[in-house]
Order: structure tokens, then C-alpha cells, then sequence
């Protein structure tokens, strides 16, 4: 028996999400029957997160055990046969404990704003047509740091989730936005870490947050929300969410 490591990389515009869902065209089942195929035996991946219909990854992070002996490097390359809007970008073998959800420590997404109409990025970014005031929203992001309950950021579940990072960037270049530059820049992009994610909550924080930017909400709205008082707000749309990265603590690999 053999535990394997993929990092996928996919554009979720026209997939219901990760998990299989009957009828519907999705990330895990692409990926799943290309692997049952190859390998000539059934495949159940494990995620490190379930991302929702229309979101995207930059590096998703499954694994699954199989007891076929294919080298990772023929499984990486028979995967480039998967359609283009998936891409499996690394593949390796990894201890047999590996569990791609569980040994997680953190999950980083983006979020990405786009100022007014951008037709060649619709599926990418949240086409946002309101003025807004953007130094109200950073103001606003270190109250979501730290433990709380999120239950009124998340569509259906609920519970305790520890926010590690919070904070507005300039598209590709690690520099918090200010507000001498905001007046030039169309795109702005939220970074955030925790530990876990209810479903939906980093659309919900950010729906929340531009309704604070519109003067829709107050500040203070937004800390009895975090109290579980209140009540839920905007959820913003799923395009503009991407899943960057996870984070593991260091594991053994096995040789091959």
C-alpha cells in the first residue's frame, strides 16, 4: 500500500466544487475517474479543503492510497491528460499516516475586489460597482484575528476557528495597499489564514466587510456578528475566492 501527494492547481469556474455531486461536473470526480483508470482500481482522494462551486485553487493539496506500484513521475504526466481548467502540478509519495485534511495547520485564501467592470477577468475577480471606503474595511480586519465563533460567517455550519492572518495586498506584490496608493489601484486582495473554515465563511467576512465600506454597516455591526449576536450579512460572490496554499508540519516522505 502506497500513500501519494497531489498539489492541484484548477480554475473552478465551470465545476460545482470539489466534491462529487451526482449529476455534476466536479474537481474530485475529474481527478478520481482519470485515476481509477490508470491505476485499474477505485480512488478515493482526501482534501485539505472543499472549496464551493466557482472557486478556485492555486494549490490545492489531496492524497490517496493505492496499491498499484506506477511511479509517481508516469502518474504526474498520464494527469496532464485531464482537462485544462485542471492541473495536477506535483505528485509524491508520502508516509502511509499522510492524511491531507486532518495534518493540515492552516488553509491560506485570497480574495480578490475589482473596483468597477473588468469583462476579461468576470470569472476571476468580484466586479464590485459601489464606492467604497477601503481604509474603513483594513481598519476592520484585525477584529476578525485571533478565536472566535463564526457561526453568522458561514452559510450552515458552525464552531470555533482561530484567524492567523488578515491583511490587504497589492495584486502580486507582498506590500499592505495604503491609503496614498488606493486612489490608483482597481483590484484590491485580501489575505487570510486560519487554522479552519467553516463553508462559505471567507465569502461572508469579505460580503461583510464591503457592506462596512459602503457605510451599509458600522464597525460595531460587524463585533456583535463576531459575539454570535446581530445578524448574518452579505456573502460575496464565489469568483473572486482563491485557495493559495496549505500548510502542513514537516512529514516524512518515503523513497521510491
Amino acid at each position: 500500500m502506497r500513500n501519494i501527494k497531489l498539489e492541484i492547481e484548477y480554475d473552478g469556474t465551470h465545476f460545482a466544487g470539489w466534491e462529487i455531486q451526482p449529476g455534476k461536473r466536479t474537481i474530485r470526480g475529474e481527478i478520481e475517474s482519470a485515476l481509477g483508470g490508470l491505476l485499474q482500481e477505485p480512488i478515493k482522494l482526501t482534501s485539505a479543503s472543499r472549496t464551493d462551486a466557482g472557486v478556485h485553487a492555486l494549490c490545492q493539496v489531496a492524497n490517496f492510497k493505492t496499491e498499484n506500484p506506477l511511479a509517481t513521475s508516469k502518474i504526474k504526466n498520464a494527469l496532464l491528460g485531464l482537462p485544462r481548467d485542471i492541473y495536477v502540478k506535483n505528485v509524491a509519495p508520502v508516509d502511509l499516516q499522510f492524511n491531507a485534511r486532518k495534518d493540515a495547520t492552516s488553509r491560506v485564501y485570497l480574495y480578490r475586489l475589482w473596483l468597477g467592470r473588468m469583462p476579461l477577468l468576470r470569472n476571476r475577480v468580484w466586479e464590485y460597482p459601489w464606492p467604497i471606503d477601503i481604509d474603513k474595511i483594513k481598519k476592520a480586519l484585525n477584529l476578525f484575528l485571533g478565536i472566535h465563533r463564526f457561526d453568522l460567517f458561514s452559510y450552515r455550519a458552525s464552531g470555533e476557528c482561530k484567524i492567523k492572518r488578515f491583511e490587504l495586498v497589492r495584486p502580486n506584490v507582498a506590500v499592505p495597499i495604503t491609503s496614498e496608493r488606493k486612489k490608483c489601484v482597481k483590484e484590491f486582495v485580501f489575505k487570510i489564514e486560519a487554522n479552519r473554515f467553516l463553508q462559505r465563511m471567507v465569502r461572508m467576512i469579505i460580503g461583510t466587510l464591503t457592506e462596512l465600506g459602503r457605510g451599509k454597516i458600522k464597525e460595531y455591526d460587524v463585533k456583535l456578528a463576531l459575539e454570535l449576536q446581530g445578524k448574518k450579512w452579505l456573502s460575496a460572490p464565489p469568483q473572486g475566492l482563491y485557495l493559495k496554499g496549505v500548510k502542513y508540519r514537516p512529514h516524512p516522505l518515503t523513497n521510491e
